[in-house]
């Protein structure tokens, strides 16, 4: 008797089981790295409706980030200062304005679009309409001053942020990479100082990040840990409640 179907048509149920199996892990794996933050929001970069360098501000002229997200030491979120802010330095009256003594700087900086975008919502009461980059869901509370004050700079969470002409997310801010400094925080804990000369301030992001990177972070962040009793927690109710 003759068969109705060839021999070989019997491997096709194993073939579909293994194209079945490797086809779950692709999308598994696509998943993994495709759905998470790590691929959905590092890189994140947003047209702000005033171009604002931080490598100018910070890195060129020198300032301090709590001169303008005044209260992160204090409170448990970092603001966002606002347009009066701005105007302690870009006020655009010779009589007031710094950069007046320089003639060149004044010339471009009366005309610069984005100081008369700022001048004018000044004038006019209107807020800057700055898009946020870094945020954390509604159901995860993240609190600015404990971390600051616990010795944990603005670079661990949003890297060299001095030298981005644009603000950009550097980290994910996934439960997991907290759960990493959590269960490691002498890897991230700095002793700093705003007024010993011999300690960075917590707002000196080269010399925090050279400080994270050098041989002996771990020694002297287990130490730092140690002296503050720093034992972060790792429990569900530590940030969603």
């Amino acid at each position: 008797m003759s068969l109705v179907f060839p021999k070989w048509t019997n491997s096709i149920p194993a073939a579909i089981v293994v194209s079945a199996g490797f086809a779950g892990v692709a999308v598994i794996a696509g998943g993994w790295y495709y759905m998470t933050p790590d691929y959905t929001e590092v890189g994140y970069e947003p047209e702000q409706p005033v171009n604002y360098s931080h490598r100018i501000h910070v890195n060129t002229l020198g300032m301090d980030c709590r001169y303008c997200h005044t209260n992160v030491e204090e409170s448990g979120f970092s603001n966002i200062p606002d347009t009066a802010t701005c105007m302690n330095c870009h006020t655009g009256d010779p009589a007031q304005d710094i950069a007046y003594l320089n003639s060149t700087l004044w010339s471009a900086h009366k005309q610069n679009e984005n100081l008369v975008k700022v001048r004018e919502a000044y004038a006019s009461g209107e807020p800057i309409r700055w898009r946020r980059v870094h945020k954390v869901p509604d159901y995860a509370h993240f609190n600015h001053s404990v971390h600051v004050n616990a010795g944990v700079s603005c670079y661990s969470c949003h890297g060299s942020i001095n030298e981005q002409a644009v603000v950009r997310q550097e980290k994910s801010l996934a439960m997991g990479w907290c759960l990493d400094c959590h269960r490691n925080p002498e890897d991230h804990l700095v002793r700093v100082s705003d007024t010993d000369p011999d300690l960075p301030k917590i707002t000196d992001l080269d010399a925090i990040k050279r400080l994270l990177q050098s041989d002996e972070q771990k020694a002297r962040g287990l130490e730092l840990a140690a002296e503050l009793r720093i034992e972060p927690p790792q429990s569900c109710g530590a940030c969603h409640y």
